[in-house]
């Protein structure tokens, strides 16, 4: 070690600046090489194991190995702190799945990513104009597609069977749905008891019927702003049927000494009289008998249902007026949980006003168009409006009506003519009835009907599809007019200049740990329906969890949106529904005056049998108060099973860039190679 030390590592200035190579004397002190040749070298490493002896080597490495894990620590622990900022985000419905997957998907992670990414570029509400990568993740989903399918088919069939309808037990807010039961119940039972059968209708035909918005009759009421919660962070709805019943009161039969009349059947409402004699409509008809109507789709045409029906002639014609269905004796747990689910989202997703300053600062009005029908003020209205009505025939208004702006003049005093009796009507009723109504309002506790009586009477023609190929045919298909009382949920704000009418539907969901459930074709009709007589609405799908009633996600729908919906799944043409509702026009407008049931069981196929009231008991009268006279809303103990829809993503199939209905991908991201199509070449 001391030779070692010793050894002189600068070169001399001799060296450099002599004229030889190397000088002698310094070759001959320092060159190894000369040792080794003269046989007098020591090697100077040949003590080394005796001289670091005394070092501790573990020691010294240790140390070394802290410092260096202590600087990954604080670089790895920066780095973390930015990860989870960025990774620590909520996803809504997302929990642990209860049981493991038996195999693992035939896709990869990329190849599930790219079919996701077309899911979603497909899914939106307009259409999309593809990329270059687009069109290359769409090139790989349709290679994929038979893939896809058939494992599709088999997490089905795992899902499927994890399913026991029976353990569903949990029915939000029963007490309060109990009463609602039973106070719709009533309604039925204040009908006459006994029906004789009459005739039947069909629920098909040939013919093509469409519908066609004329204008608004009128509308009531103050809508309120509805705020959808960003879903940020839970959602949780709170079910409380303390609150419901604050916010949506049942009305007691026993002291209603006032009754807001948009609650009232059709049949009873004044203001639905009023329009449908002054418009010669033939049909007047609340949202709930659309629902019920419509809800009728083959092949098996197994739902049972009954329609109160009540004929009144006017001017030698009739006007028929279908009252709210009654209420089944009968339902599943989800189909309560639904019920009341819509009651909960108008409570929470609807900022709240102070009691006084609903009543107070808020212009309502009572559903009660002219409050009293034999009041002064209604009897100069009504003659002053049938004094207009006497330009031409004195007897028929005239019944064309449109939406848009005409340009010439002729029709436009058409229209100015026709609407005597919708908008003129509504201004000159609105500044007398305001301050009665609210009074009234104020002096029966019932700030919040009048708050949220947002009621609309629309007119609506319905009748052959202009496209009708057969014209002998489409002459013989009468058209009819319509009048339509519905309630709108509220609107959201879009912009500070731009409001949307929105329609809130809850859809619960009972799996959410293995996907979304699909749309079932009642809910379809029944949405659909509830568009096409709500103009320029949108439906706002508030998908929540059955278990832990959390709002997963909300999707917006149009009536186009709901018609591919329905036709993807079940492939059946919405608009056929709309057969029976003009059968049902064309079938009571021969029929004379009276009480009416329409009624459908499952035996009757695709026939609905119309009873008319009598006074007579016998074999084969229909007793309405027997059927109807349950005293309790039964539950059904097991609910089959909600099948889950192919194409609907969740946050969580988002968050984790997986295809719905599949199962885990493949790590390896092997490249699979596609058999390219060879097109024919001409002979």
């Amino acid at each position: 070690m001391e030779t070692f030390l010793n050894i002189d590592w600068n070169p001399s200035l001799n060296d450099i600046l002599d004229d030889v190579f190397i000088n002698e004397e310094r070759l001959t002190r320092e060159s190894v090489m000369y040792r080794l040749l003269h046989g007098n070298f020591v090697n100077p490493f040949d003590n080394m194991d005796e001289d670091y002896e005394a070092v501790k080597m573990d020691v010294i490495l240790k140390d070394q190995n802290s410092q260096e894990k202590n600087k990954t620590n604080a670089t790895v622990n920066d780095m973390s702190q930015q990860e989870l900022k960025e990774k620590k985000v909520y996803v809504p419905g997302l929990i642990r799945r209860s049981c493991k997957f038996p195999k693992t998907s035939e896709l990869n992670m990329e190849e599930q990513q790219a079919c996701l990414r077309t899911l979603l570029t497909f899914s939106a509400s307009e259409k999309p104009n593809l990329t270059v990568n687009d069109k290359k993740d769409l090139a790989v989903y349709f290679n994929l597609k038979e893939i896809i399918s058939k494992e599709q088919e088999q997490y089905i069939e795992f899902v499927r069977g994890k399913w026991d309808g029976t353990k569903l037990q949990t029915i939000y807010c029963e007490d309060y749905i109990n009463l609602r039961w039973k106070h719709k119940l009533l309604d039925i039972l204040k009908l006459p008891r006994y029906y004789m059968e009459t005739t039947n209708i069909p629920f098909v035909s040939d013919k093509e019927i469409t519908v066609q918005f004329i204008h608004n009759c009128l509308k009531k009421g103050s809508l309120p702003k509805i705020i959808l919660p960003s879903l940020t962070r839970p959602f949780i709805l709170q079910c409380n049927s303390k609150r419901l019943q604050e916010e949506f009161p049942i009305p007691n039969e026993s002291n209603n000494t006032s009754i807001i009349h948009f609650k009232l059947p059709v049949s009873k409402d004044p203001t639905c009289e009023f329009f449908a004699q002054a418009n010669d409509v033939d049909l007047v008809i609340s949202s709930s008998g659309l629902n019920c109507l419509a809800s009728n789709a083959g092949p098996n045409y197994s739902k049972t249902w009954a329609l109160p029906i009540t004929i009144k002639s006017f001017n030698g014609k009739n006007i028929i007026y279908i009252d709210k269905p009654p209420p089944s004796n009968f339902a599943t747990v989800p189909e309560k949980n639904t019920w009341v689910f819509k009651y909960i989202l108008k409570s929470l997703f609807q900022p709240k006003l102070i009691k006084s300053e609903r009543s107070c600062n808020v212009k309502v009005y009572d559903d009660d168009l002219f409050g009293n029908i034999n009041s002064e003020n209604y009897m100069i209205l009504e003659d002053d409006y049938e004094s207009k009505l006497n330009i031409s025939n004195n007897t028929k208004v005239k019944t064309n009506f449109k939406c848009e702006n005409r340009v010439e003049e002729d029709k436009s005093m058409e229209n100015e003519s026709d609407n005597v009796n919708t908008y003129d009507l509504e201004q000159s009723m609105s500044d007398s009835q305001e301050q009665s109504e609210k009074e009234d309002c104020e002096e029966n506790n019932d700030a919040e009907s009048c708050y949220t009586s947002n009621v609309s009477y629309n007119l609506f023609r319905i009748g052959p599809s202009s496209t009708e190929k057969n014209e002998l045919m489409k002459n013989t298909i009468k058209e009819y007019k319509m009048l339509v009382r519905t309630k709108d949920d509220g609107y959201e704000e879009l912009t500070p200049t731009l409001r949307q009418k929105l329609l809130l539907i809850p859809k619960l969901e009972h799996q959410v740990e293995f996907g979304g459930e699909a749309l079932t074709l009642e809910e379809g009709l029944k949405q659909w329906i509830s568009l096409m007589f709500r103009p320029d609405t949108y439906l706002a799908r508030v998908r929540i969890s059955a278990q832990t009633s959390e709002v997963i996600q909300i999707e917006k729908r149009t009536t186009i949106s709901i018609n591919n919906e329905i036709k993807r799944l079940y492939n059946i043409k919405v608009e056929d529904t709309l057969t029976l509702l003009h059968n049902v026009i064309q079938t009571l407008s021969n029929v004379t005056p009276g009480c009416y049931i329409i009624r459908h069981i499952s035996r009757n196929g695709a026939f609905a049998t119309v009873y008319k009231e009598t006074d007579a008991r016998g074999k084969n009268i229909l007793d309405l108060h027997t059927i109807y006279g349950y005293i309790q809303y039964n539950t059904i103990p097991n609910t089959p099973w909600p099948a889950l829809d192919k194409l609907l993503v969740t946050p969580m199939h988002k968050h984790f860039k997986r295809m719905p209905l599949m199962f885990y991908p493949q790590k390896e991201n092997n490249k699979r190679k596609f058999k390219q199509k060879t097109k024919n070449k001409p002979k």
